[in-house]
């Protein structure tokens, strides 16, 4: 690698370095609890059960690990 090409880089590692943070990883981290309308659970239910079965089994785990209640 030459050496401006180097130089053009240099940037963009600060960039990304200054992304990183200090705050505590959680295990809820980018967890949303799952809730469709009874209207769309009526038509998943009827139409794509085990789609309906992955949305519960989503929400009980995020339930046991206390990200929601």
């Amino acid at each position: 690698m030459n050496k401006s090409k180097a130089w053009m880089l240099l940037p963009f590692v600060g960039l990304l370095v200054g992304c990183q943070t200090n705050a505590p990883a959680s295990i809820c981290d980018g967890w949303k609890r799952l809730s469709p309308s009874a209207e769309s659970r009526t038509f998943i239910i009827r139409n794509d059960r085990p789609f309906a079965e992955g949305v519960a089994a989503h929400n009980t785990f995020g339930t046991r690990q206390g990200c929601w209640k």
